[in-house]
């Protein structure tokens, strides 16, 4: 069968993907996280949350939103990640892993980035490759390749590929992974933290 493959290749590359942004948020000094799009529901793959719960692992999870109301250890509040009831600079950093590409058409999922970019200082964003063989969401293979299966889907709204993705990003931004990788982390470091000079420090 096509899905327990699929699930334990999800596991494998999750945790790949979490390893990777754990390092991203303690070499940028990361203390606070907004988690967008937490699902706060398992659905018995083990695949869930994998991502969500490294980075916030030793943090302070400010807030965790969603569209709809889910069960969650954090504070959470029903947002748009599009626009979020939070002021600038809310927290260190933002993390969406696979929302993007549920948000809707290209306006929307710009108007998604610049929200990362206003409410935190850095940002992780990630989002499946549209050209891998197997579609995440559907278990499709291949077939999210044609536009007009990817028009009727209502599991997601617009997939990405890497030249889509790194085209609506901010200056500064780095996008990891290649045309055949399964997944693309975009990482943005934002401005660095201020950190008091050694003299002050042994002023006080």
């Amino acid at each position: 069968m096509v899905r327990p493959a699929v699930i334990k290749f999800s596991i494998w590359n999750r945790h790949k993907k979490a390893k990777a942004i754990t390092a991203f948020l303690t070499q940028q000094g990361c203390d606070t996280i907004l988690l967008v799009g937490t699902d706060g529901i398992g659905h018995g793959y083990g695949n869930e949350d994998i991502v969500e719960d490294a980075a916030a692992a030793g943090r302070t999870v400010k807030m965790g939103i969603n569209i709809y109301p889910v069960q969650s250890p954090h504070p959470f509040v029903v947002a748009d990640g599009c626009r979020m009831p939070f002021p600038d600079r809310f927290v260190d950093v933002s993390l969406s892993s696979a929302i993007i590409e549920h948000v809707g058409d290209e306006a929307a999922q710009r108007a998604f980035v610049a929200e990362q970019t206003r409410v935190a200082r850095c940002w992780v964003i990630t989002t499946p490759n549209r050209w891998f063989p197997v579609e995440s969401h559907t278990w499709a293979v291949f077939l999210h390749w044609s536009a007009a299966y990817r028009a009727r889907q209502v599991k997601f709204t617009r997939l990405l590929s890497k030249r889509e993705f790194t085209a609506m990003l901010p200056e500064g931004a780095v996008v990891e992974g290649h045309w055949w990788s399964p997944t693309f982390t975009a990482y943005y470091a934002g401005a660095a933290p201020s950190f008091p000079e050694p003299e002050q420090v042994k002023a006080n």
